[in-house]
């Protein structure tokens, strides 16, 4: 099968999407497909260097998604990128030799929704290939109510309007609106009234295939308290803190644990970048006694190379006490997690413990002002680490296995099939 993977967030190879990339086309290869990558036309030439990527689509609409623009603007900035992605994926298409099978767009925004309806009416309209649009965050959010509900940006609007549009070619089977937790899913078909399909978001761990048999390398240190030796945990969290992470809920729950258990056998590991507001716009800074204090640890620095994954395997339960923005996509944290074999503490309401309770192991915790819940689950969890570490590493193969290209492809192929 010969897939073309178009994305125009492609553009440098920081961040997820680099990664995410890389893992479809390792693990597509490995499955005997073939693929092409058309990626942004403004990509570094290291970009399309390292994915043999071919720079034909528009420059990166996600490059300027932070710019501050008038509404109007962006509204009609929809317009304007649809139109430049339907003219260069039309040109693609006039010059391709073999025909793809599949035509993937990875990171769906509403700003592409016009470009890909002109497609399906056009060019693709008797083209053999099926499309897939794929959507890891929309303008969907989850109300006071437990209802899915648009935002009220008037492109949410247009979003609605837009993928109604493709209804037809979602009934004919030639298109594919995947999104990537089971929560999303269902948001999306009921306020669109256009059915959504769930597909896994694929993990590669940048580890031997031996870390799938021993998981958690981390050793157990330990400390001497009273005259009795203890188990040190490492409880971490990484990536840039955020409100939306709950980073400094982790504060909280450490400091008040370490208050008043003095004793206890952890030691805290939590990833600052830099300050961040609350909703409130109140500035969110490192704590100066936990600066100071002996089981707390601040990483400063952007994780290099392989230090992420080195600094997993020294980590022996993660803290994810992710808020709201989380209760419908996803987290690749909480995957990688279940691929280390990692215990979790997620949030109730969010995609992290859904996915944790089905394929991972760990403790839910509430998001409160005070932490109390947060560190109820912290001090259970490192009570219970035997037990949940065990849990954890029984579902790891299972993770392993959903999480991957293989799983994605599979699901994928089964979907074409029902829809013939």
């Amino acid at each position: 099968m010969k897939w073309w993977v178009i994305e125009d967030a492609l553009r440098d190879t920081n961040g997820h999407w680099c990664e995410y990339i890389e893992t479809f086309q390792e693990g597509l290869i490995e499955c005997g497909d073939s693929l092409e990558i058309f990626c942004a036309g403004d990509a570094t030439a290291d970009t399309q260097s390292h994915f043999n990527a071919k720079a034909e689509l528009p420059p990166s609409i996600w490059a300027r998604m932070g710019d501050a623009a008038p509404k109007w603007q962006r509204f009609f900035r929809v317009f304007s990128h649809g139109n430049a992605t339907h003219k260069s994926v039309k040109g693609l298409l006039n010059t391709a030799n073999p025909a793809p099978d599949v035509l993937f767009v990875p990171t769906v925004l509403v700003h592409h929704l016009w470009g890909w309806w002109r497609l399906l009416n056009g060019p693709l309209k008797a083209h053999p290939a099926k499309v897939l649009l794929f959507f890891p965050n929309t303008p969907v959010f989850i109300d006071s109510n437990g209802a899915p509900k648009l935002n009220s940006d008037p492109t949410a609007t247009l979003f609605k309007w837009l993928i109604r549009r493709l209804k037809k070619h979602v009934q004919s089977g030639k298109l594919i609106l995947g999104a990537e937790t089971h929560s999303m899913v269902e948001a999306l078909t009921q306020v669109t009234g256009v059915i959504f399909n769930y597909l896994p978001h694929p993990v590669r761990l940048k580890e031997p295939s031996s870390t799938y048999t021993k998981p958690n390398r981390a050793s157990l240190k330990s400390e001497t308290t009273n005259n009795k030796q203890q188990t040190v945990i490492t409880l971490g969290a990484y990536g840039s803190a955020r409100f939306e992470k709950g980073s400094e809920l982790i504060q909280l729950a450490a400091k008040q644990i370490l208050k008043s258990k003095p004793d206890v056998p952890v030691e805290f590991c939590l990833q600052w970048l830099g300050d961040f507001e609350n909703e409130t716009g109140q500035l969110q800074a490192k704590d100066p006694d936990l600066e100071k204090h002996p089981k707390f640890n601040y990483i400063t620095q952007l994780f290099k190379g392989n230090d992420y994954h080195q600094q997993l395997a020294k980590t022996h339960i993660m803290l994810l006490p992710y808020r709201d923005a989380y209760q419908l996509r996803v987290s690749r944290v909480v995957i990688e997690a279940m691929l280390y074999g990692l215990p979790v503490i997620a949030s109730e309401n969010t995609t992290l413990w859904e996915q944790a309770e089905r394929y991972g192991a760990g403790l839910p915790c509430k998001i409160d002002p005070d932490t109390k819940s947060l560190s109820e689950s912290i001090v259970c969890a490192v009570e219970m680490y035997p037990q949940l570490r065990q849990r954890a590493r029984q579902q790891m193969r299972i993770a392993a296995a959903h999480f991957s290209v293989k799983e994605f492809r599979k699901l994928l192929l089964k979907q074409f099939s029902n829809d013939g």
